[in-house]
């Protein structure tokens, strides 16, 4: 009896150990479990690595910030298959300068950030979001060595003059029902990339249901590849003071309850000319906005502040207001855009003060197209003359393609599997 005493003491120890050493130094073990997995919860500043897997449910507490500022630098890595959830709209995780965030899931064990809500319950709105700050170059400040400005959200400084700067990879991650709006100008975004450097991995990313803007690049040479835009309220893919990014294969897919423009695109409100100037160069895009009986919508590719770019293979249907719309004289020649398809109910707008008519701009490349009737769904029939043959890029970074849009074909449709279309 005694040894078996003692036996079953031990057992018992070791078992309300395992329940209190479960979460990670840092952590904190919360009472309940969601996904039938242990709960470990993440709160203030953390200035050493983190390792976080799948087999248990992360829940973020108030602002989780990863390192100091370019000060005591730390990395946070998710493994394939984790689940990070927010409970309120103060809840969000932010990558500082000089750390990293290394989410490397796959196609069948996406990294998802959601809603602490059950299914069917989610919102937009539900948690505040991701935000990855880095030390790359931003406009906004004049004529200074170093620019730096204050993320939305009180989330930190970003900004630099590291061209190259590497804040870790984001592959295969889905962030949905997020964004928070503390105040009409001061919002979160679904992941805002703040003055990030192009050493950084973003390579297959679905922000989905964002109260805000899906993603916004906020300065910063951050390129990108296979990203999936669905259900935004406001803008889905967004930029702003300096970006000089790459990205190809986009897919935007509005609803008609809420959202706003496919792009919205600025250099900077004043001056337009700021430098380093906005310019990025985008291919393979396909934007389905909401159709001209929605509550809201907008352009499907608002350019405007003196923003460049650079635009190719690109699709562009169904937007309530527009398909293209470019305002101000400082955009006006900063703007490329060749072998797009256009089809909207008013496929360009034109404006008072427009210092040319952008319909005879855009049909002046022989590669450009206006399409009646209105495209369907963003997987084109192979082969199809409508569409035609896409351009090869300019740049390394670009897959060399021979067709326009996201997606060639049903076959080859780079979001099954890792994706979702849930509404709540």
């Amino acid at each position: 009896m005694k040894v078996k005493s003692i036996l079953a003491l031990t057992a018992g120890l070791t078992a309300t150990g395992s329940v209190y050493a479960a979460c990670p130094a840092g952590t904190k073990a919360e009472s309940f479990k969601i996904d039938n997995k242990e709960v470990c919860a993440l709160q203030g500043t953390y200035k050493s690595d983190l390792v976080l897997g799948a087999d248990k449910v992360w829940v973020l507490e108030g602002g989780v910030f990863i390192g100091g500022d370019n000060t005591e630098s730390a990395s946070i890595t998710f493994q394939p298959g984790a689940k990070i959830v927010g409970k309120s709209g103060s809840d969000f995780l932010v990558v500082n300068r000089g750390s990293q965030i290394f989410a490397e899931g796959t196609a069948q064990a996406p990294i998802v950030f959601t809603s602490s809500k059950a299914v069917g319950e989610r919102r937009r709105g539900d948690w505040g979001g991701l935000i990855i700050n880095g030390n790359a170059p931003i406009n906004g400040c004049g004529n200074v060595a170093l620019c730096e400005a204050e993320g939305e959200g009180s989330t930190g400084l970003y900004g630099g003059n590291d061209a190259f700067d590497n804040s870790g990879v984001l592959k295969y991650v889905r962030v949905e029902f997020a964004g928070n709006e503390i105040t009409p100008e001061n919002e979160l975004n679904g992941i805002a990339f703040q003055g990030v450097g192009a050493g950084t991995t973003v390579d297959y990313i679905q922000v989905h249901m964002n109260a805000d803007d899906g993603v916004e690049f906020f300065g910063g040479t951050v390129n990108a590849k296979h990203i999936h835009l669905t259900g935004n309220r406001d803008d889905s893919l967004d930029w702003v003071n300096g970006w000089t990014g790459k990205v190809q294969y986009v897919v935007v897919e509005q609803y008609g309850d809420e959202a706003n423009n496919g792009i919205e695109a600025d250099n900077l409100s004043s001056p337009q000319n700021a430098q380093p100037r906005s310019n990025p160069a985008l291919s393979n895009m396909t934007f389905i906005g909401t159709t001209s009986e929605a509550a809201k919508g907008g352009a499907g590719m608002l350019l405007r502040r003196g923003t460049g770019a650079d635009i190719m293979n690109t699709v562009v249907t169904g937007f309530k207001d527009s398909c293209i719309d470019i305002d101000d004289t400082e955009t006006f020649g900063q703007v490329k855009i060749s072998s797009t398809v256009v089809s909207c109910a008013k496929n360009f707008e034109l404006e008072a003060g427009d210092v040319f008519n952008i319909q005879d701009w855009f049909l002046g490349n022989a590669t450009n197209k206006v399409a009646n009737p209105q495209l369907n769904g963003y997987v084109p029939a192979a082969g199809s003359p409508l569409l035609g043959a896409g351009v090869t890029p300019f740049d390394f970074y670009f897959d060399e393609v021979d067709y326009i849009g996201a997606i060639k074909d049903a076959a080859s449709d780079w979001t099954v599997g890792w994706t979702t279309s849930a509404r709540n």
